[in-house]
Order: structure tokens, then sequence, then C-alpha cells
């Protein structure tokens, strides 16, 4: 190519590069365009030059990192101001524009150190005492001892189980809780091998258990549990009982994956076999005994299940709908018919406030999006001072939307069916996700609280209309700094 062409190719280039999100101004030497090496081969003359030395010297590594493929972020090391970092924005009717790519938030914390610790005393007593039941009802020695203890999200504590341990529901009747322990298949398998004369180290590693087995798993397991309840209850909690027993299920323990949960796993040794078992605690099990567990001799005495206190722990713990909206838009119809996939829909607010968290309808406060472990969460930053409600419209039903969308082609060949179409407003908003938590805890939420959803990290961002998910996509930036969603499909 001459000379005078590779001037010409630049010039034409040139209105691309103006077309870049605002947001690329901070280091607009380190951007390159999507066309990356296309854009290089265009570069001649005096602009060459320049833009050799912009990628000279230390920062030559990272320049050439930033200009490879389309979605990579103007400066990786430099987080947006919505909660996440973003990449390189065109404006909102050009391609693809700023995906996000969301924060990992750390670990609960809802169990304080004071919690955590008192606890954790209480299962190293229920060790030793197990310890030695245990051995005197299976002749050898046994050994039980605290291995690991840990705070997660239930989702991810479970993760962490194995797949064919054992699953028994350890039951609080008083409060109505319910806790999960895990006992790996060789810890009980070299039990009931020395239950029935052999040796520990005869047990196979897994084995299809007998009506037999059974029989002697449940007495076994019952000792544990009647063993637990005796060191719970030295927290001043109420008493424990061995509940369902499931080889592969979770033993009916339902729990919200983003609950935060105390893991205990417990290393154990059966004649010298070592094995494991875990104990899952949910904050829902601690929550109504908290004050008791922290020591504090005014709290009340759990009253029975029918009492006045339990009506309060029931109202408490009732489940409230929680979820994340990102942003929102009034369109007429006509305009949200037109958001087919490839289209940006733009929604109002900007990306630098986060999202917006709800609550069966009422604003609770804004938040920055992320994630928790393979889950997507909101971090709160800040809560509303005022009890304002999400805009409500007439519930738009499936089949109302899939009519307008049959008769809209039609519509527009008259002025006054563009002018119906035209003159119906519809409220559009895209939802980070949702999730249910107590009505309690959704009181009682302060600034900096991790709220896991739950919708996994990768999956869609949708889109509703006046209530009915009607698109999902990928959520952007637009050249103003607004959100925006790309729509990738209908449903």
């Amino acid at each position: 190519m001459s000379a005078k062409g590779s001037a010409d190719a630049a010039k034409k280039d040139a209105p691309k590069k103006k077309r870049a999100d605002p947001g690329r101004a901070a280091a607009p030497s380190k951007a390159a365009s999507p066309g990356g090496a296309a854009a290089k081969g265009k570069t001649a003359g005096p602009d060459r030059a320049a833009a050799k030395s912009k990628t000279a010297g230390p920062d030559r590594a990272a320049a050439k990192s930033k200009t490879a493929g389309p979605d990579r972020a103007a400066n990786p090391d430099e987080p947006a101001r919505g909660g996440a970092t973003f990449s390189p924005v065109s404006d909102i009717d050009g391609p693809a524009s700023g995906r996000i790519r969301p924060l990992d938030f750390s670990q609960p914390t809802k169990f304080t150190t004071e919690i955590r610790r008192r606890i954790t005393g209480a299962i190293e007593q229920f060790c030793e005492a197990a310890s030695g039941r245990l051995s005197a009802e299976l002749a050898v020695e046994v050994r039980l001892s605290v291995a690991e203890v840990d705070q997660h999200t239930w989702a991810a504590s479970k993760a962490r189980l194995p797949a064919d341990a054992v699953a028994i529901a350890i039951e609080a009747q008083a409060i109505e809780r319910q806790m999960l322990l895990s006992v790996e298949q060789p810890l009980l398998l070299q039990a009931l091998e020395c239950l029935l004369g052999g040796q520990a180290a005869q047990a196979p590693a897994e084995r299809h258990l007998t009506d037999v087995d059974w029989v002697l798993a449940k007495g076994l397991l019952a000792a544990i549990a009647a063993e637990l309840s005796s060191a719970w209850g030295e927290l001043g909690a109420p008493e424990l009982s061995c509940g369902e027993i499931d080889l592969e299920a979770d033993a009916g323990v339902l729990t919200p994956v983003g609950e935060p949960t105390f893991s205990v796993k417990l290393a154990s040794e059966i004649d010298g076999q070592p094995s494991a078992m875990s104990l899952l605690i949910p904050w829902s099990a601690v929550e109504p005994i908290a004050d008791r567990i922290r020591g504090d001799a005014d709290s009340p005495v759990l009253g029975d299940a029918h009492g006045p206190d339990a009506l309060r722990r029931g109202l408490a713990a009732a489940k409230v709908l929680l979820r994340a909206e990102v942003g929102s838009a009034q369109m007429p119809i006509e305009r949200m018919l037109e958001l087919v996939p490839g289209a940006i829909a733009p929604l109002q607010g900007r990306a630098q406030d986060g999202v917006s968290l709800y609550a069966e309808g009422v604003l609770l406060g804004r938040g920055h999006p992320g994630r928790s472990g393979t889950r997507r969460a909101v971090k709160l930053e800040s809560t509303s001072a005022t009890s304002a409600k999400a805009d409500t419209y007439a519930q738009l039903g499936r089949a109302e939307l899939e009519r307008a969308r049959a008769h809209v082609s039609s519509a527009r060949h008259t002025a006054q069916g563009r002018a119906v179409l035209r003159s119906i407003f519809v409220r559009v908003w895209a939802e980070l996700g949702r999730t249910h938590i107590p009505l309690k805890e959704a009181l009682e939420l302060s600034p900096g609280a991790v709220l896991e959803l739950d919708q996994a990290a990768d999956a869609p961002i949708e889109l509703f209309v006046n209530g009915l998910c009607f698109a999902n996509g990928s959520l952007v930036v637009t050249g103003e700094g607004t959100w925006g969603l790309e729509v990738a499909a209908l449903v």
C-alpha cells in the first residue's frame, strides 16, 4: 500500500475511535479498537510513530494484552465505578458494549468471632464425649477432633461435602430449625464392621447398606445426635434430635443457597482408620438463640412451639422476595416489541450508582453487583430512608404479549394503528437476580451486607415487561454511562 493510501485509511478509521465510550478517556493511549491488529496495520505516517511510542517501554506487554479481542477492558486493573470491571464501550447504537465482569465478594460474616468461638468450644466438648461413648459401643478406640471450621454460604458449604456421604437432619424442634450432619461412608462402614464383630481395617470403602446395616446405623447416629444435643445445650440452646437420614439427598434440610453457614469438619479415627464427618450449621438455626450463645443472661428463655415466642419467631422467619433491579425504562409497546436479539434496551440509572434492592416491591437500598462463589450477589452500599415502592403497572400476560407481537406488523401500516402502539406505555426493567430471605433479616439489613442471589454468576440477565420475563441477554454500559441490556434471546 502506498503512503497516500495508508494515510487515507488512517483518516477513514478516525471516526471509529471517536465512538468509544467516554470511560476510555482515562487511558486513551492504552486501549485499542476491537479491530486490534487490523487497526495497527492501517496506521501510517506521523500517527504510526505515535502509536509505536504508546506501546514502548515497560508498558509494552500491558498495551499488547489490552488490544486482544473485542471484549477486553481498556484497563483491566482499574475497576469501574459501578462495582465491576467494564470492557470498552461503544455508543448505544454501535456494536456490543461494556460487558460486566462481576466482583467476587468475601465470605459471609454473620457468625461473629464470639459465636464461632462458643460453638467451636461446644463441638470440642461433643468430640470428647462422643469419642468415649463410641469407644464403649464399638469396643475399639475412637477419636473425634475438630479438624477445620469455616464460614460460607449454604451452597458453598454443601459443595464441599462428599457426594456419597450419609446426610442426617439434626432437628431443634423447640425452635423448628435444622442442621445437617454429613457422615462419610468409610466412617459409617468402619463402625458397622466393629458392631458386627469385625475390625475397622476390614471395612470396605463403600458398599450397599442392608436392612440390618440401617438398623444399626440409625442407633449409632442417634447416639451421636444425643451427645451433640448435650454439648449444644451447654450454650443455652434447645434439645437436638436425629431426624431424617438420607444417602443421596439433603435429608430434608431445606435452606436458602445464600444462607450464611458455619461449617465444622471433624476428623475421626476408628481403631486407627481415618475418616471424617461434617456439621453444617445455618444461621437460621443459630439466630433464635444467638443472644444466649453469646452469654446474654437477660435473653428470654425459649418457649414452646405454640406460645407467643413461637409466633414472633414465625413472623420473623417468614420469607420475603428480594430482587435486584439493575435499571428500568418506560417505553411505548411499539418500541418494546422492537427489542429483538442484537438490540440494546437502554435503561435509566447510572452504572456507577449500582443496582436497586426491593423486598416485596419496597425499596431497601442500593448496592454494587458482584458474585459470591458460583452465584450472583449484591453488596449493600446504602439503605433507603423512605419506604419507596417500585412503579407498578397492569400485569402483562403471556397471551397478551403474543397477540401484541402478532398484530404489531399489521398495525404499523395504518396511522391509527401506529398511534395506538405509541400511546400504550409499559415498564421494562432488567434484573440481576432474586432470592428469598427472612423478614427479620430484611428489616435488619445494613450497608456492607452481602446478599447472595439464586441465579448463577454466568446466567443471562433477564428483561421484564410489566412483570413478565420476555427476553434475556448481557448487561452493558452505554456511552452515557447508564445501564443497558443487549438482547440475546426472546423467551
